[in-house]
């Protein structure tokens, strides 16, 4: 009797034992979203957002403004990615905050702690103009390869021929093949500034990156190599423990180390360029196609802030 009343207390014992280890891996779980370091915090995050928000560049970033000490809260100065919005509040400021209890990452104000949707905080740029969406679309279609929503490269060349020498257009430009920085630099014509480094995956995101230094990565900056290195080193930072963060963004751990890994670019942007040169790199063989995305007047001089428009010079090179 008093053998099986000792089994019965040992069995009860195990199980108080096994439950408290179940409530503090839940706990632990729950913790390890957390982050207690403001720098760390702002390194992950602003860097999740440059790769995954190619519509926008980030122009400025810094601790947010009246935070206590143990708040997770960044602010970002972000301008769009493909030019002036007229009438937009150029730059546009807002907080990304995270949740001390859940972990949860969220936007906000600037000077204000209430989460607010991510397309309200876009509402002074623009967020319902269709420049504001059309880059963002554009990159999330590199990489398909349905013939009913990739536009062919004479329809292309059509439209690039009427803007002829007078407009400026920002394309995306799509590769054939992926091609790492060293084979793009023996192209001549590709541009090293900025990479689609990974298409939209279901449910994903894709992933871009850029040459501009991150604020919250001071080393980063340069084109080309350095850029491929920048991002790869920002990849080999990130822990598990930082998953749940990266999830947010349409990221994952995984994915971004055998992007990093491969270094290759699917496309990239190529920023107000002269239509005819835009022309002869579309004939390009190594060119897929190109998603054109906002085409305007080229401006030949700027009268005090005011466009006069013209005409491009004669020139065999694109910007970037």
């Amino acid at each position: 009797m008093i053998t099986r009343m000792r089994g019965a207390a040992l069995a009860a014992l195990c199980c108080a034992i096994l439950t408290a280890c179940s409530v503090l891996d839940q706990d632990d779980d729950r913790s390890r979203y957390r982050y207690t370091d403001i720098v760390r915090f702002g390194y992950v995050i602003a860097n999740a957002f440059r790769a995954t928000h190619p519509e926008f560049r980030l122009a400025q970033g810094d601790v947010a403004w009246g935070r206590p000490s143990d708040e997770m809260a960044i602010e970002l100065q972000v301008e769009p990615n493909f030019g002036r919005v007229p009438g937009a509040s150029v730059p546009l400021i807002f907080a990304i905050r995270q949740d001390g209890d859940s972990g949860r990452i969220y936007y906000t104000d600037p000077h204000d702690r209430i989460p607010v949707s991510f397309r309200k905080v876009l509402s002074p740029l623009g967020a319902q103009s269709p420049e504001t969406n059309t880059l963002a679309e554009a990159i999330r279609r590199v990489g398909w390869r349905d013939a009913v929503t990739v536009p062919g490269k004479k329809a292309v060349d059509e439209k690039l021929k009427r803007a002829g020498r007078a407009k400026e257009v920002t394309a995306v430009v799509e590769l054939k093949e992926p091609l790492t920085m060293s084979e793009i630099r023996s192209r001549k014509h590709l541009s090293r500034s900025n990479a689609i480094f990974s298409p939209a995956v279901a449910g994903g995101a894709p992933v871009y990156w850029d040459h501009r230094i991150d604020w919250f990565c001071q080393p980063c900056g340069g084109e080309g190599d350095q850029m491929t290195s920048d991002f790869r080193a920002w990849v080999s930072s990130l822990e598990p423990a930082d998953e749940a963060v990266l999830n947010e963004f349409g990221l994952s751990l995984g994915r971004l180390r055998e992007v990093a890994r491969a270094g290759k670019v699917y496309g990239y942007i190529e920023h107000d360029a002269n239509p005819v040169l835009l022309r002869k790199l579309l004939k390009e063989d190594y060119v897929s196609t190109m998603y054109l995305v906002q085409t305007r007047e080229y401006c030949a001089d700027d009268d005090f802030g005011k466009c006069v428009s013209g005409s491009w010079p004669k020139g065999d090179r694109l910007n970037g």
